[in-house]
C-alpha cells in the first residue's frame, strides 16, 4: 500500500428489517417468560410446607403466562409475508412481550422484558402516524376494491353469504331431506306443480292443469303437511301447489350446501327416527313420527336474508329515487311539483268544491293556506258508527228437552254460558248440513276441543260472536240492565281465529273476514238498547186455571223456616 493510498472507512452493518427485529424480540420475550416460569418451579421446590400452596400459585400463574408468550412467539417465527401483513406479525411480538412482562410480574422478578416494548414502539411523529394511517386505509380500500369486483357485493352482504352458508350447514341436515325432496320443491318454484286425482304432477305451461310430468306423491304430500308447499284450489278442482316462505327459505338454503342431504331414504329416516324416538314411546308412534318432516330451524328461518349484489342496490336506488318528489329528498325527471297557490286576502276560503290553482305560497300568506288546507273541516257531519246500530236477530225459544240439557249443566260452567250468551246461541244458515259437522267435530276436532265442548249445553267452539243468544239480565226480565245497554255497544270479535294441525298445536292464524266487516253479539232481547231504560214493572198476577177434575193436584214444595227470599238478577 503507498503512501498516496488511504485506508478504507470500514461501513456499518445495516439495520435488520423490521420483521427481523420482530421475530428476534419476541424470542427473546419468551426466553424471559420461560426462566420465570423456572425460576417459580425452583421456589416451590425449595419451600417447606407451611407456604407451597401460595408458591404453587404463583407457579401455575407464571407457568401459564409463559406458555402463552411461547405460543405467540412460535406464530411470530412462522409469519410468512406472503400470507399476513407486517402488522400482524407486531402483533405477535406485542403479545409476547406483555405476556412475558406479566411472567415476570407473577414470579416476583424484576420486569426487564419492559424494556423490549420500547424496541417495539419507537416514538412517532404525527406526519408519521398520519402517513401509517393513510397506507392502512389505503390498503383496505384496495382490499375491498378487490373483494367487490369479485363477488359484486358490498362488505354487508357478504358478510351475510357466509351466515346464510353457516345457518345451511347447521338446518339442511336436521331435515332429513334427499335430492327427491329439493326436485319437488323446485317444481313448485316454477309455478307449473299441481295436484290432482292423487298425484303430483308438473304441467308443461302454467295454466294448462292436465297432464305433464309426474312428481313424486309422497314426497309431496310430507312437504305440503310440513308447510313447505301451499295449496291454492281452482274452479276445476285442481289444487295448485307453491312455495311458503319457509319453502324458499329452505331451497335457498340446499342451494347453498347441497352436502346436506342425504344419499338414501333410509339414511334420511334414519336421521328423522334418532331426532324424534322417545324410549317411552311405542314403536308405531316412533315410525309414524319419523315418516313425518320436521319443520326448517327458526333461527334459520328467522336469520336468513337473501344476499343484494352491488347492481341490484344501484336499480333499487334508481327507482326509489325516481318514486320520490322533490320535497321528500328525491326527484321525479320531466314531472312538475304541484305546490298550493297564494289567495288573495278578499277572496273567501276555499271550500271541499274548489281547488286552489297551483301557484307558490310565499311568507304569512302561504301559512295561512296551510292553516286553511289542514285544519278540521266543521261542515263535515260525522258518519254514524255502524258498531252502535242496533243490529236485531231471532230469539231462541228452548223446548223443554233442551230446558232439561241446560239444566244439567254444572253450575260453574252454567254461569260461564250465561256471561257468554251460550245459553241459547242461535246458528248462521250454513252450506254444510249437521250431519257433515257433526262428522268433522267428531273426527277432525283434537280431544281438547271435545272436553271444553262438552261442558256447555249447545257446544262452545263451533259458535261465533255473532250467533250467541240472549245476555243473563235480559233472561232474568232485567231488561233495565241490559248488559250491551250498559256497555252502550255490542261484543266485537277481532276476525281471527286459530289453525291447529295434528298434534292440537297452534300453526297459524286465519283471518275469517278479509273484508274487516265486525262480527258482534248484540242481545237478542228485543228491548230497546239506547234511549231512556225502561222502568222495571212487577211481575203482572197471573190466575192460575183451574185443573181438571181427573187430574191430581200437584204438591207445592215445603219450604222450610229459615228459608231465604229468593234474590233478583241484580243480586
Amino acid at each position: 500500500m503507498t503512501d498516496n493510498q488511504s485506508a478504507p472507512t470500514p461501513t456499518a452493518p445495516e439495520p435488520p428489517s423490521p420483521p427481523a427485529k420482530y421475530q428476534r424480540i419476541a424470542q427473546a420475550a419468551a426466553e424471559l417468560a420461560v426462566a420465570a416460569a423456572d425460576h417459580a418451579t425452583e421456589a416451590v421446590c425449595r419451600s417447606r410446607s407451611g407456604n407451597t400452596a401460595r408458591l404453587e400459585e404463583v407457579m401455575l400463574a407464571a407457568h401459564h403466562h409463559a406458555v402463552d408468550a411461547e405460543r405467540h412467539a412460535t406464530y411470530a417465527a412462522d409469519w410468512d409475508a406472503s400470507t399476513s401483513t407486517e402488522h400482524t406479525l407486531l402483533h405477535y411480538a406485542t403479545s409476547t412481550v406483555d405476556h412475558a412482562v406479566r411472567a415476570q410480574s407473577a414470579a416476583g422478578l424484576d420486569i426487564t422484558a419492559a424494556a423490549l416494548r420500547t424496541e417495539l414502539e419507537p416514538p412517532t411523529t404525527a406526519e408519521q402516524r398520519a402517513r401509517r394511517e393513510s397506507e392502512r386505509l389505503r390498503e383496505e380500500a384496495q382490499r375491498e376494491a378487490e373483494e367487490r369486483a369479485a363477488t359484486g357485493m358490498d362488505a354487508d352482504n357478504r358478510n351475510q353469504v357466509s351466515m346464510n352458508r353457516y345457518y345451511a350447514e347447521g338446518a339442511i341436515p336436521q331435515l332429513g331431506w334427499t335430492a327427491g325432496h329439493v326436485r319437488v320443491l323446485e317444481a313448485a318454484d316454477t309455478g307449473r306443480l299441481y295436484w290432482s286425482n292423487k298425484q303430483a304432477r308438473q304441467a308443461a305451461r302454467q295454466g294448462e292443469w292436465d297432464g305433464g310430468r309426474k312428481v313424486s306423491a309422497e314426497r309431496t304430500r310430507a312437504l305440503y303437511e310440513a308447510r313447505f308447499l301451499l295449496a291454492t284450489r281452482q274452479d276445476d278442482g285442481v289444487r295448485v301447489l307453491t312455495l311458503s316462505t319457509m319453502g324458499r327459505i329452505a331451497l335457498e338454503l340446499v342451494r347453498i350446501y347441497p352436502e346436506g342431504l342425504h344419499a338414501t331414504e333410509q339414511d334420511a329416516y334414519q336421521v328423522r327416527y334418532d331426532q324424534v324416538a322417545k324410549r317411552y314411546d311405542r314403536s308405531d308412534d316412533k315410525k309414524a313420527a319419523a315418516r313425518r318432516l320436521p319443520e326448517l330451524e327458526y333461527c334459520a328461518r328467522r336469520n336468513y336474508r337473501r344476499p343484494v349484489t352491488l347492481v341490484e342496490q344501484d336499480l333499487q336506488a334508481q327507482r326509489d329515487a325516481a318514486d320520490q318528489w322533490e320535497d321528500e329528498g328525491g326527484y321525479c325527471p320531466g314531472v312538475q311539483v304541484p305546490r298550493p297557490v297564494v289567495e288573495a286576502a278578499a277572496e273567501p276560503a276555499p271550500t271541499a268544491a274548489r281547488t286552489p290553482s297551483i301557484k307558490a305560497p310565499a311568507g304569512a300568506s302561504g301559512q295561512e293556506l296551510l292553516r286553511r288546507l289542514f285544519a278540521p273541516r266543521a261542515d263535515v257531519e260525522p258518519r254514524p258508527d255502524p258498531l252502535r246500530t242496533v243490529i236485531r236477530r231471532p230469539r231462541r225459544t228452548l223446548t223443554q228437552q233442551e230446558r232439561e240439557t241446560v239444566q244439567d249443566v254444572p253450575l260453574l260452567n252454567f254461569q260461564g254460558a250465561l256471561i257468554m250468551g251460550l245459553v241459547d246461541p242461535v246458528p248462521n244458515p250454513s252450506p254444510m248440513p249437521e250431519a257433515e259437522g257433526e262428522w268433522v267435530r267428531e273426527h277432525a276436532w283434537p280431544g281438547h276441543f271435545h272436553t271444553i265442548d262438552s261442558k256447555y249445553p249447545f257446544g262452545f267452539h263451533r259458535w261465533s260472536m255473532c250467533e250467541r243468544g240472549v245476555c243473563w239480565n235480559c233472561l232474568a226480565n232485567r231488561c233495565d240492565l241490559c248488559v250491551h245497554r250498559q256497555e252502550g255497544g255490542p261484543h266485537v270479535d277481532d276476525n281471527t281465529d286459530l289453525v291447529y294441525g295434528p298434534t292440537g298445536r297452534v300453526v297459524a292464524q286465519l283471518i275469517l273476514r278479509a273484508d274487516d266487516a265486525p262480527c258482534v253479539w248484540w242481545c237478542r232481547c228485543p228491548c230497546s238498547k239506547d234511549g231512556p231504560a225502561p222502568v222495571r214493572n212487577p211481575a203482572p198476577a197471573v190466575t192460575p186455571e183451574p185443573a181438571p177434575v181427573s187430574a191430581a193436584p200437584a204438591k207445592a214444595p215445603r219450604r222450610s223456616a229459615d228459608a231465604r227470599p229468593e234474590q233478583d238478577a241484580l243480586f
